[in-house]
């Protein structure tokens, strides 16, 4: 093992606690293998929204992997807008490639569209390109990159635009939950494979002794099936072999969790609710989830 000096100890020891020191700045509930989420999740509100697209180390089941990410956290930032605001948001580019920002299902003008060679030339490294527009619109929406892979690599996070007008749905309490998945296997090496051989992530495939005993496909549907050289599940063609799929960026073994509340007909079996403690503080678990 290398012996450290004095000095390099103190930096050593002032980059972990500088590193802790940040940690506790990113939103909990977007913090991947943390333990849970935070009641209230932290947003991003307001006219002025500042976004930094950068590398971050991201944790999923005890295992660390490369991501690219929205102010340090996969998924980015819930971004919470009003109908009828206008909102400006600023967006940094720390890769060293280019970057963009697409608002899936917002009405926004052509030029804030965020689709590079189509409605703009993209965010060169180390510029900054600011998005500004009205909101017309409320409703649950997201937003990601449209540039190369990045999207898969974990540039992607939740809106919540908030109607004009009262909300006309009553509720008790709200849980913005994203879905997704993530690879430690990087996305170009996973299209590479994709290219080479279409079901290389496939294996659960028709085996002869199947065929014969007249399981699955029958051999007229695997003849065709072969003339278009495609796997039958050739739509789901990645699948859990090469993906972890996540909760608020959190994978199956972090079981992530958050606020529940028990009471009739939410107590087991029933279905939705076996998850719920009977026993405060109660929480939600996305590993009973999985399982009811």
């Amino acid at each position: 093992m290398k012996n450290l000096n004095r000095r390099q100890m103190l930096r050593v020891a002032s980059g972990l606690g500088g590193g802790l020191a940040l940690s506790s700045l990113l939103p909990g509930w977007a913090q991947s293998a943390t333990p849970g989420m935070a009641p209230t999740l932290p947003t991003l509100t307001g006219p002025n929204i500042d976004l930094r697209i950068g590398h971050s180390s991201l944790n999923v089941d005890g295992r660390a992997g490369h991501a690219v990410t929205i102010n340090g956290t996969v998924p980015g930032p819930l971004l919470r807008l009003k109908e009828g605001q206008m909102v400006r948001l600023s967006v940094r580019n720390d890769l060293a490639e280019d970057t963009s920002i697409h608002w899936h299902g917002l009405l926004v003008p052509f030029q804030m569209d965020g689709v590079p060679g189509v409605t703009f030339p993209g965010i060169k490294p180390g510029e900054t390109f600011v998005y500004e527009f009205p909101i017309k619109q409320s409703g649950t929406y997201w937003y990601h990159s449209h540039s190369g892979l990045q999207e898969a690599e974990g540039h992607y996070g939740p809106i919540i635009i908030d109607p004009a007008d009262p909300d006309p749905v009553a509720y008790d309490r709200e849980h913005v939950i994203v879905l997704s998945d993530f690879s430690f296997m990087h996305p170009h090496l996973i299209f590479k494979r994709m290219k080479q051989q279409g079901g290389v992530f496939n294996f659960q495939k028709q085996t002869l002794a199947g065929l014969l005993a007249g399981k699955d496909q029958t051999l007229k549907e695997r003849m065709e099936w072969a003339k278009m050289r495609m796997d039958p599940t050739d739509i789901s063609d990645v699948t859990g072999a090469a993906l972890k799929f996540l909760v608020n960026g959190h994978g199956p073994g972090d079981n992530a969790t958050g606020p529940a509340t028990t009471g009739p007909g939410c107590s087991p079996p029933a279905s939705g609710c076996a998850c719920a403690s009977s026993t405060p503080p109660r929480k939600w678990s996305s590993m009973c989830a999985s399982q009811v």
